[in-house]
């Protein structure tokens, strides 16, 4: 089957290509998708484009509008018009959508989702190769300042890909659904097993305090998510401390 992706080059989009391109024909999207046009048949769009991080958002709300809901709304219309199946990246920010402009701009894009989509709502993605602003690069790489009492539900990059292949694969799946591990830690317990020690504890505004993915409906298609973040820490070579 032909997959058109869009947000390739991003750390879910990279590994989304190289993974899934041993079980389908994985075309990248070249261009900007506020100007997505396509005039051939695909299996279906795998809409991964997107301006990510929730802290980054204050600094440019209109540019995450932009691109987000606007861009968004114009892959939404060439898979209306070609009858394309539409499987797009939204996040678990939107279970509080009004707390900055990044999970607003997610709950708007999946309103405007066409009827037969699939949404799925990442839950903190976490792996090798990860942005350089996101926690888990952060801490690999000797650059936590400060910690935050937050409980995430950490999702390895590997499970990602495998429940988007199922979502890929079973044409049955068409609603929106949590991608997660189900299993929340929270960051203190995350950076102690990774060897952080007496780092000072900040409050961050415009960021939800728990993510719990509910996981139920992966699971009934068969999906299990096969890594955990404190065992992954248990088998890393590090030594860590604050800066």
């Amino acid at each position: 089957m032909k997959v058109l992706i869009t947000g390739w080059e991003g750390f879910i989009g990279r590994n989304a290509l190289r993974i899934l391109s041993d079980s389908f024909d994985m075309i990248p999207y070249e261009g900007d998708i506020r100007e997505f046009k396509i005039s051939e048949y695909y299996g279906a769009v795998l809409h991964l484009a997107a301006l990510a991080g929730v802290r980054k958002s204050w600094l440019d709300p209109e540019e995450y509008w932009d691109v987000n809901v606007k861009g968004s709304m114009q892959v939404f219309s060439e898979c209306d018009r070609l009858n394309l199946r539409c499987i797009y990246a939204s996040s678990s920010s939107i279970y509080e959508w009004w707390q900055n402009p990044y999970a607003t701009s997610k709950k708007a894009m999946e309103e405007l989702a066409p009827k037969y989509s699939v949404g799925m709502r990442f839950h903190t993605v976490y792996g090798p190769d990860s942005r350089p602003d996101m926690f888990y690069d952060m801490m690999l790489n000797n650059k936590i300042e400060y910690l935050t009492d937050h409980k995430r539900d950490w999702t390895h990059i590997e499970d990602v890909v495998s429940a988007i292949k199922i979502i890929l694969t079973d044409t049955r799946i068409s609603c929106k659904l949590d991608i997660g591990s189900g299993d929340p830690v929270s960051v203190i317990d995350v950076a102690n097993a990774y060897g952080y020690r007496d780092v000072p504890i900040k409050e961050v505004f415009g960021e939800r305090q728990e993510t719990h993915a509910d996981i139920s409906i992966l699971k009934s298609y068969g999906w299990e998510p096969k890594f955990n973040i404190l065992e992954e820490a248990k088998n890393a070579r590090y030594s860590y401390s604050a800066v």
